[in-house]
């Protein structure tokens, strides 16, 4: 199953879901796939250490813009079964790059993804906080969205525009089956906007929205300044029994 992590604002642990949820796939057993498409390329931080830099040749960049083979620049992490195709700075420019090209270079990461996606269970995609090429690129790959949403005073900003894009990828035949898994509460805690907002979630996606909240918790964010996932850093923190407990609701889905 390719599952994309999406959001079309930032701030809500869009890539902090995409890092553990792989992760915690990984744990079970699972053979996963991480593909950063975002060219701030935070994932790619966390998993290969920053001190050394990715070649663009070796990176997503390369798949997208010069047709490079995926497996070529598919790599190991430190975690078992979990491989990462690294993002790079470079995908900033794709929009401009791919202006003129005579493919479909909506469906370059879907053609890509064909020739490697029986050798992993499942296969997730952390997509930049914007629409374009890569997240079109991404939504067109997916089966399956996952959709975190920070619990705060702005968190339903961009919901609207995401169901839209969704609508858009259908109806143009993109992906006709393009479906949200679910929508993941992030940052919880227990102040009364945070209550407030879940509740209109809720209400909202009804069943869509995960059981599973996953709270403010420091060890998250030191995670992945030690570059780390939350299960190879503080594995009984209530972050890594958050992400744990999300794993199950995704694979019961």
């Amino acid at each position: 199953m390719i599952i994309s992590v999406t959001n079309q604002k930032g701030g809500v642990a869009k890539t902090t879901t995409a890092i553990n949820l792989s992760a915690g796939l990984a744990l079970e057993g699972y053979k996963v796939l991480l593909i950063d498409t975002d060219p701030q390329a935070n994932v790619t931080r966390v998993c290969i250490h920053p001190e050394i830099e990715v070649p663009l040749e070796k990176s997503l960049y390369n798949v997208i813009v010069n047709l490079a083979h995926l497996s070529s620049v598919i790599r190991k992490t430190n975690f078992p079964n979990l491989q990462i195709v690294p993002g790079h700075i470079r995908l900033s420019s794709i929009d401009l790059e791919l202006a003129q090209a005579f493919d479909n270079r909506n469906e370059r990461l879907k053609r890509a993804l064909e020739k490697v996606k029986d050798q992993f269970d499942y296969i997730i995609i952390d997509t930049p906080p914007s629409l374009g090429v890569l997240t079109i690129n991404a939504f067109a790959a997916s089966d399956k969205l996952l959709v975190p949403v920070s619990t705060g005073f702005f968190a339903l900003t961009g919901l609207v525009q995401l169901q839209e894009t969704i609508n858009m990828i259908r109806q143009t035949q993109l992906n006709p089956e393009l479906d949200i898994l679910g929508v993941l509460c992030t940052f919880s805690d227990y102040t009364n906007v945070s209550r407030d907002v879940e509740k209109q979630l809720r209400q909202h996606f009804g069943d869509q929205v995960f059981k599973t909240t996953i709270p403010r918790n420091i060890k998250l964010e030191e995670a992945h300044s030690n570059h780390t996932n939350i299960f190879g850093y503080a594995p009984s923190s209530a972050g890594a029994s958050a992400y744990k407990a999300l794993v199950k609701e995704v694979l019961s889905r």
